[in-house]
């Protein structure tokens, strides 16, 4: 019932937009994924064992703790703002105003419904179904008709960052060890089509895919191995990305005006990491809160003193164990709004909003 009736709220709110729309170039911003993009959905979950709603966790922006897992904003907070939407509020908060989006994001999910299932999170197959009814309410309920909403939907820009718990789990945990790893990305790029499909009969059609980034370089991994990046993880999560990468052609050719642009972090951060002080980073390898070696030890705010962060976090790339700060996030947006073809594949996301002149490469 209260979900029902925040989504009938931001419905209703719709009706202030529609007139506005015809001079927006995207009219939301729909958010799909993991703890990259987790704006406090699981806030709202009882029991859920991912959260990142105590303090210092949003110190550096809001100033109070949102849910979202950094100091700050997330990448997909700075490219609501270049497209001039408001941030998009998580699904499950009450009362909340849908017209110019939503955040589906659940820290921990993953493709694979086994992914952090005893974390009482909401997977990625779950979010779709919250989208699909979203999308059957806005289509029958919309003040200026199913037409109107189709237009709504089709013009949206919906935004995927997911996999790495999958593969993380894969690794640390031995999940899936019947699969070989080759196996195993081809089972996650069979799931990943089917939400897209899924998504595709709702409404959408143009996607931000945020590929998977070297997360085997993060302090937490570092603290398993000896201060070096788990090389397996990484080479992982590389298969993954280049599959990925041919598989967005493919998807892209056979469903009729869909786009499917993505985000090739991997290279992008690792080069960051490598190099941190040329892009103004002090520590590259350990996290702004918590402590002990890496400052990974002890989890971030949770069972540290609530001033143990560092002075300074724009020093730094991680600010959790193994979630990045909110200086990288904003620099991974504007790669993604206006990056060239090593980043970006196969065209920015400023060059796939209607409206917007197209980026030259």
């Amino acid at each position: 019932m209260a979900i029902m009736k925040s989504i009938l709220v931001g419905l209703w709110m719709i009706s202030c937009f529609v007139a506005a729309e015809k001079g927006v170039y995207v009219p939301a911003m729909f958010v799909f994924g993991d703890s990259l993009g987790d704006a406090g959905t699981n806030n709202y979950i009882p029991h859920c064992k991912a959260r990142a709603n105590f303090i210092p966790y949003g110190v550096s922006f809001f100033p109070y703790p949102t849910g979202r897992f950094t100091n700050g904003r997330t990448t997909f907070d700075f490219l609501a703002a270049y497209m001039g939407l408001p941030f998009s509020p998580p699904y499950l908060e009450p009362k909340a105003n849908f017209s110019r989006g939503i955040n589906f994001a659940s820290g921990g999910s993953g493709l694979l419904d086994s992914t952090a299932a005893d974390e009482n999170i909401i997977t990625m197959g779950h979010q779709v179904v919250q989208f699909e009814h979203f999308s059957y309410i806005l289509r029958n309920t919309h003040p200026s008709g199913a037409a109107e909403a189709k237009s709504h939907l089709s013009k949206s820009i919906y935004c995927i960052s997911i996999g790495i718990n999958d593969i993380s789990f894969y690794i640390v945990n031995q999940t899936h060890q019947n699969s070989t790893p080759q196996q195993f990305v081809t089972l996650l790029l069979s799931k990943f089509d089917q939400y897209i499909a899924r998504l595709y009969r709702a409404g959408a059609r143009k996607f931000l895919l945020v590929g998977i980034p070297p997360i085997g370089c993060c302090p937490s991994w570092r603290l398993i191995n000896k201060g070096e990046c788990l090389e397996t993880a990484n080479q992982l999560f590389v298969a993954y990305n280049t599959a990925m990468k041919s598989h967005l052609a493919h998807l892209n050719q056979k469903l009729s005006g869909l786009t499917i642009i993505q985000f090739q972090s991997y290279d992008y951060l690792l080069n960051i990491i490598q190099n941190g002080e040329a892009y103004g980073f002090k520590d590259t390898k350990s996290a702004c809160c918590g402590s002990g070696l890496y400052n990974a030890q002890v989890h971030c705010g949770k069972t540290t003193p609530k001033d143990l962060f560092c002075n300074d976090s724009s020093a730094y790339m991680f600010w959790d164990g193994a979630h990045p700060t909110e200086k990288v996030y904003a620099m991974f947006s504007q790669e993604i709004w206006s990056g060239n073809s090593s980043v970006m594949y196969p065209l920015n996301l400023s060059t796939l909003v209607p409206g917007k002149k197209a980026s030259s490469y």
